[in-house]
């Protein structure tokens, strides 16, 4: 593929034009995982958004957060970000910056609703009980938006094949995550999203 031509497709698989489209493009550009995955997490979070009776104004703010909630994978190193293979303790500790560093990307975005965004990819990987990073937050000290994020992140990341890690059946899947139900997860926000995943079937893809 020439290269005009792959810039083209990870325009067409951003789905989205301005600041937003450029950043989701180059994150396609450092890592087309990272970024398909983006747009998985993004479609299945504004469907548990409306489950969860969000206002559709806030839908607009948590869609682009859902989108570009790794973008901050970006600055990660390529020894780390394209490792293959499971992530050491030093290695992780470096991966676990990308939270931050969306943030901060976020924040420079010339939209008026760029800090609740930002806050949102900062805080998607906070557990419920607390013991998640980067600041330790949980129950609903943790943003709604961020909690939905959290959850659908963690069935899709499970549910896609890695170098380092087979991928899960989604009954598997959902076993794992009602047993993380309360730790990791927001049981309310879990129990919306086995149901909406129950009443509209498991979504199967090559990851």
């Amino acid at each position: 593929m020439r290269p005009r031509d792959e810039v083209r497709e990870a325009g067409m698989i951003g789905g989205s034009s301005g600041p937003r489209g450029a950043l989701s493009t180059a994150l396609y550009l450092r890592d087309p995982y990272t970024q398909e995955h983006g747009g998985r997490v993004e479609l299945l979070c504004v469907a548990l958004a409306r489950c969860c009776g969000t206002d559709e104004a806030e839908i607009g703010t948590l869609r682009a957060a859902a989108r570009l909630h790794d973008i901050g994978k970006i600055g990660i190193p390529d020894h780390v970000l394209l490792k293959p293979g499971r992530l050491d303790a030093s290695e992780l500790e470096i991966m676990r910056r990308h939270a931050g560093a969306g943030a901060r990307i976020c924040e420079q975005l010339d939209r008026a609703d760029a800090a609740m965004l930002a806050r949102l990819v900062r805080h998607h990987h906070e557990w419920f009980d607390g013991s998640g990073y980067p600041d330790g937050l949980g129950g609903e000290d943790i943003p709604l938006g961020a909690r939905i994020i959290g959850v659908v992140d963690s069935y899709d990341a499970m549910t896609s094949q890695r170098p380092y890690q087979p991928r899960r059946t989604h009954a598997e899947a959902m076993e794992i995550m009602h047993g993380e139900r309360g730790i990791k997860s927001d049981p309310s926000v879990f129990d919306r999203f086995a149901r909406m995943m129950e009443a509209q079937g498991p979504r199967d893809h090559s990851g």
